[in-house]
């Protein structure tokens, strides 16, 4: 009789093989009637798992990251920066994806709890700040954290100043001369989001204009999102819509920009349309995207090498963040509103 291998199990048990690899290694949460089937497969097959030495099992020179959203282009660019960088110091990198939601935060912060490993990197902007501290607190493994502010002497952050950014981008509207200017907010409760509002707020108050709550429509932070986002606006009367938004990040520019193309108008003809985030599609958008640019490649790499220090020990605490540039790059998606041209 052949050796029953994982698979086997997987099938016999009605589950994926990744689901029965957790139950043999016990690495996350198991429905325990999920848990009792594969047990239950195990023994009815005689699987043996591989035995690997004791000595190879180690986690001391992998670095977990944790990233928002895999299918957004904006974080492969950071994977990269510090995967090359990990690379170059010989260190593996353990990739979580969130997927913008918050019980998957839960289960991969309870994972990294009781897993050691020898750093993390958090580019999730959602997971709350107590939790990221108590993360860091529990074991006090070292700990980077991108674009947030946790204001912990221990923890280095990396961020882009968002209002500023926004405020940039509002400043730029405004030189056009549209004085109608609204805000897909994503999740308009997060912190970067509501940071991004803030900026443009400041930049109408400066000039005696305001930003209308029906202006902020708030939606998932994706193509659809920005989609559905923009469809709203474009449901208001002609005299009611705003004449230009500014976007909670790229893709969700690139839904604004379909949803306008629906209704027969043009990008920037009748509505200018503003991203954040710099991804290389916005480039070749139809039409290119006036964007706000984060170094992200450059993050990532600074990320590792900031965590290299923390784990040598030569980190000082208390040097606070780390603040990179963020440029505004102008493209075919702005021009002045029409009753300017």
């Amino acid at each position: 009789m052949a050796t029953a291998k994982l698979q086997d199990v997987a099938r016999y048990a009605g589950v994926s093989p990744a689901t029965v690899s957790r139950v043999l290694n016990n690495t996350a949460p198991v429905n325990e009637g999920t848990r009792a089937r594969v047990l239950a497969a195990i023994a009815e097959l005689g699987y043996k798992p591989t035995t690997i030495p004791p000595q190879a099992v180690t986690d001391q020179d992998t670095i977990a990251l944790l990233i928002t959203d895999i299918l957004n282009p904006f974080f492969p660019e950071i994977v990269r920066g510090v995967e090359d960088e990990a690379r170059d110091n010989s260190s593996a990198i353990l990739l979580y994806n969130t997927s913008e939601d918050p019980q998957r935060e839960a289960e991969i912060l309870e994972i990294l709890m009781r897993r050691r490993v020898e750093g993390v990197i958090v580019c999730a902007s959602r997971i709350a700040n107590s939790n990221l501290i108590a993360l860091y607190e529990r074991n006090k493994t070292p700990l980077v954290v991108i674009n947030k502010r946790l204001n912990h002497p221990e923890i280095p952050c990396i961020i882009v100043d968002f209002e500023n950014a926004t405020y940039r981008s509002a400043q730029h509207l405004l030189r056009l001369n549209h004085t109608r200017i609204a805000y897909l907010a994503g999740h308009g409760t997060s912190e970067s989001s509501q940071a991004r509002r803030r900026g443009i707020e400041q930049a109408l108050r400066e000039v005696g204009l305001t930003l209308p709550s029906e202006w902020c429509p708030t939606s998932f932070p994706s193509i659809e999102g920005g989609f559905q986002a923009m469809s709203a606006l474009l449901a208001l009367s002609k005299a009611e819509r705003p004449t230009a938004v500014i976007t909670y990040n790229d893709i969700m520019a690139f839904g604004a920009l379909h949803a306008i193309r629906t209704h027969a108008l043009r990008v920037p003809d009748d509505i200018s349309v503003v991203g954040c985030d710099g991804i290389a599609m916005a480039a070749h958008s139809n039409p290119p995207l006036t964007t706000i640019d984060q170094p992200k490649y450059r993050m990532g790499q600074l990320a590792m090498q900031i965590l290299r220090q923390v784990i040598s020990g030569h980190y000082t605490p208390g040097n606070g963040y780390t603040l990179m540039e963020s440029p505004l790059i102008v493209r075919e998606s702005t021009a002045p509103p029409p009753v300017s041209r």
